[in-house]
């Protein structure tokens, strides 16, 4: 048995023209600074798991865009919708290639789960009956696998903002808890890095390829200011999460910042 080595990118935010930017960052540059880091990790990673928020606009132009970038990765890639994205066009321009889009994977001994939190027209996370359902079914098919499960929206509490929760957290966390088999939960969204140690699992969240978040802490809130008087950008700050998963489901995780933190 080997321990596998998995990347989690997380809410790239790419857009469709050659050297548009974003709040001033040129998000295709910082996604190519963060794959020429993970082309220089040793051991070399077995798998790419983005967690959403591919695209800024959803759009055709930028999932075709995205798609020859991250066939730069020379990796199996796989992918979630956050907020921004618009799943049927993932469907159509991005998947193919080295890029696939699942609800689950078996991989030598671990299972990876991938969950939807995606809400239309919402920014706020919530997982319905259905997405629910296929994610029992699918842990009772892996038998004993440890498993890492995926999904856009953090379960953990980062920030008190009705946008940036999974409305449904509690609910979730109890029933992960309920399969001990899970080993860890990894999400984004808060573009930012934290992590939790539940009774039976970890719970990390990650620092966006375009840009770190920095929440104000719930004291400091005033929602009338809009979603810019509860956050601050960190343009310069960008990075990624390196997980080791071990065999017997032990995880071990380090955060790599090309852009610094």
């Amino acid at each position: 048995m080997k321990t596998l080595r998995i990347v989690q990118i997380t809410d790239i935010h790419l857009q469709a023209e050659i050297g548009s930017k974003l709040f001033g960052v040129d998000t295709a540059a910082t996604l190519g600074e963060v794959i020429d880091a993970i082309r220089k990790l040793s051991p070399v990673p077995d798998l790419v798991i983005v967690t959403g928020d591919l695209a800024d606009d959803g759009s055709k132009a930028t999932y075709s865009r995205l798609r020859e970038i991250l066939a730069t990765t020379n990796l199996p890639v796989y992918v979630l919708a956050g907020n921004h994205d618009d799943i049927d066009e993932m469907h159509e321009s991005l998947v193919g290639g080295n890029i696939y889009f699942e609800s689950m994977l078996r991989l030598d001994e671990w299972a990876f789960m991938f969950v939807n939190s995606r809400v239309e027209g919402e920014s706020f996370g919530w997982i319905d009956p259905h997405e629910q359902l296929q994610l029992v079914n699918n842990l009772n098919s892996v038998d004993d696998l440890p498993v890492l499960l995926s999904l856009h929206h953090s379960p953990m509490a980062i920030c008190s903002s009705a946008g940036c929760q999974l409305k449904n957290a509690p609910d979730f966390t109890r029933m992960v808890d309920s399969f001990p088999g899970i080993k860890g939960v990894i999400g984004g969204h808060t573009h930012t890095a934290a992590e939790k140690k539940n009774s039976g699992h970890i719970q990390f969240t990650s620092p966006s390829s375009f840009a770190q978040i920095l929440h104000d802490q719930p004291q400091d809130i005033n929602e009338g200011e809009g979603f810019w008087g509860t956050h601050r950008l960190k343009p310069a700050s960008h990075g990624f999460r390196v997980l080791d998963l071990h065999p017997g489901g032990q995880i071990s995780s380090e955060l790599y910042w090309p852009g610094g933190d």
